[in-house]
């Protein structure tokens, strides 16, 4: 899947080209709108957790607390009373569990925080009042939803792909 990216200079441009995808065979969550607050959307599909940092935040914290935990399983198997106990359930135990509460603590947290992929999009989005509107498409069909865009609105920009999430941010 790749997600392309388009800035729609206003409402009713965002409106037809997504009219045109819709029909092209697009929908569901593989459509979502981001504008500035004041900006009313309407019934175009709006990105809900996607404006936030929550899922990338999740995978780094679930690869961190993945290692970590089992780097600590390994600890525990190194003290001859405990980990004689635990045997080499450990590793998996312990991989889990930091996974899991790794995972929760940074999903939580880029939750509150705004999409870091998003930021190169910012001042269109909040200076210019413009409108970001990303396609999840399957990489076959890239060219072919450019296409639909650029012949159904010449004014909406493609803005190119969002980058793949980094397990570690920079």
């Amino acid at each position: 899947m790749k997600r392309l990216c388009f800035i729609s200079p206003d409402v009713e441009r965002t409106r037809k080209v997504v009219n045109a995808l819709r029909a092209a065979g697009v929908g569901g969550s593989n459509l979502m709108v981001i504008a500035r607050s004041d900006i009313p959307l309407e019934e175009l599909p709006a990105a809900g957790i996607d404006e936030t940092d929550a899922t990338p935040g999740l995978a780094r914290g679930l690869a961190a607390g993945g290692v970590i935990g089992a780097l600590a399983g390994i600890l525990v198997i190194a003290f001859e009373d405990v980990g004689l106990a635990l045997g080499g359930g450990a590793i998996p135990l312990f991989a889990l569990f930091g996974a899991g509460v790794s995972g929760l603590a940074t999903l939580l947290a880029g939750a509150s925080v705004s999409s870091s992929r998003l930021h190169r999009f910012q001042q269109a989005i909040q200076g210019e009042g413009k409108i970001l509107l990303m396609v999840d498409v399957a990489a076959a069909r890239a060219e072919e939803m450019k296409e639909i865009v650029r012949k159904s609105e010449p004014a909406v920009e493609f803005a190119g792909e969002e980058p793949p999430t980094p397990i570690i941010p920079p």
